[in-house]
């Protein structure tokens, strides 16, 4: 049978790949299931039945590390995955890119001008080694080693990054929230900045630019009232300053709030600019043109965008990693070189993109993506057998302890023993990763789609899933 036939029959779940001179077989006939699987498919189907009769489409696929299918439902049926996207981004990007990639920002000086060559990493983050105020401090430690305390400007190299800064199938109405952050080749702080806003005791709250340090002024007031009624506030930026607004309870503690920035870039230069400044180096277009090379390179990792991506749920993470996977790969750094990296990197992990998946970014934040079931547990698998699971993995939520499982599988059995991405936008649920026991682990991956116009059904989809993956840790105890 040729590759193409055995592809085409087997479009659940059957895919052999050709690579060098083996063959793989991944994700594999439907074949007979293992007793241990069996006692528990009652527990399973339950869960299910009771998705799809609340008019909830559910595709379920389990698998194994001997690729046995333990369970399957839909596998290849094509879902709005919701933030699941971000397990399959992760995959090809650490598939591509490799575990030991570093995102590298290079500095130098040319005729007296500071140049920044962009390599879009993401990880500039306040309170980590990458934060913008302690790089910035080291570069001008760097400049006054080379003699140089006078510069003429800051030249932002975008290099192969370019093109929109989001997606065009992101919601439109809502650009200025933190999850829709604005991607590009410059970042600070995920591309958000953070305001403080604490009580004064007078009329008005107090309110602090708290990063990025960008030297740029409050404006705006925000109103103490005696009353939590009511009392809701926000920032907006202005460019060159940003803008507070609303009312503030006064017995309320300190909060800090989290809002996209509208240029990346004038965020970048200008806390550059002004943190070389306080830093002694000074600006003048009467400056030495001096010619000094590379006077500093900033280097930071891939698993710390991986960990905000999976962990957090990070949006802007995912879209920057696919970013630079399309400047690696396809010398293209936009986001739709990015997307054009992401079905690349899916043919050489998986062995072929279904016809019923559709790519509109890499972080499930449009209602335009479509995976399938079968896919997600594929991705997952290949990497075991690369041995890249064990790298992607940590970087996962755990059940009961971190990032958006924190507060799930409660009261159970599963507390620390499953690793999972969750997904949710308005019509759609999933949850898919792995359950890991003494002796092996079980891929899931469950895609839920519903009517967009219901409310309050992500709840009662949540425990199904619980439910679910609680069957199939039954499955692997019994063995």
């Amino acid at each position: 049978m040729t590759r193409h036939a055995a592809l085409e029959m087997c479009v659940s779940l059957l895919y052999f790949i050709c690579m060098g001179a083996r063959t793989v077989m991944i994700l594999l006939a439907w074949a007979a299931l293992a007793p241990e699987a069996r006692a528990q498919l009652p527990a399973l189907q339950r869960a299910v039945a009771a998705a799809e009769a609340m008019g909830v489409r559910t595709g379920v696929v389990v698998c194994d590390e001997q690729a046995d299918v333990l369970y399957r439902r839909r596998a290849a049926e094509a879902f709005a995955p919701a933030s699941n996207m971000k397990l399959l981004t992760a995959a090809v990007v650490l598939h591509g890119l490799g575990a030991d990639f570093e995102f590298v920002t290079t500095f130098s000086v040319e005729g007296g001008e500071l140049r920044v060559s962009a390599s879009a990493d993401p990880n500039w983050v306040s309170g980590t080694a990458h934060d913008a105020t302690v790089v910035f401090a080291e570069l001008a430690a760097a400049l006054r080693r080379r003699g140089t305390r006078e510069l003429v400007g800051v030249n932002l190299d975008a290099g192969v990054f370019t093109g929109p800064s989001r997606p065009s199938t992101w919601p439109q109405d809502q650009l200025y929230a933190y999850y829709c952050a604005p991607t590009g080749p410059f970042a600070l702080e995920c591309n958000t900045f953070v305001v403080g806003i604490e009580r004064s005791g007078g009329r008005h709250a107090r309110a602090s630019l708290v990063a990025p340090q960008a030297g740029y002024p409050i404006t705006g007031a925000i109103r103490e009232v005696s009353t939590s009624k009511g009392a809701t506030y926000g920032a907006i930026d202005e460019g060159g300053a940003v803008r507070v607004r609303g009312k503030f309870y006064r017995k309320s503690p300190r909060v800090e709030i989290k809002t996209s920035v509208r240029d990346p870039s004038r965020w970048y230069r200008d806390t550059l600019i002004y943190q070389l400044k306080r830093a002694g180096i000074r600006f003048s277009a009467g400056a030495p043109r001096a010619d000094l090379g590379v006077v500093y390179r900033h280097r930071s990792p891939i698993s710390s965008a991986l960990r905000r991506m999976l962990e957090d749920s990070s949006n802007f993470d995912a879209e920057q990693c696919l970013r630079a996977l399309g400047a690696k790969t396809q010398g293209d750094g936009s986001l739709a070189g990015g997307l054009l990296a992401l079905r690349s990197g899916i043919e050489s992990l998986c062995g072929r993109v279904p016809a019923a998946v559709n790519l509109a970014d890499g972080s499930g934040l449009s209602k335009q993506n479509r995976l399938t079931p079968g896919l997600l547990a594929v991705a997952m698998y290949e990497l075991g057998k690369l041995d890249l699971w064990d790298v992607l993995a940590p970087h996962l939520p755990v059940a009961g302890r971190t990032g958006t499982l924190k507060q799930r599988f409660r009261g159970g059995d599963l507390i620390g023993k499953v690793r999972a991405k969750t997904g949710w936008i308005r019509g759609a649920s999933a949850l898919s990763g792995v359950v890991e026991g003494a002796s092996e682990k079980r891929w899931f991956a469950i895609l839920m789609n519903y009517d967009r116009s219901r409310s309050g059904v992500n709840k009662d989809l949540k425990r199904l899933q619980e439910d679910i993956v609680a069957a199939v840790y039954g499955m692997q105890s019994e063995r």
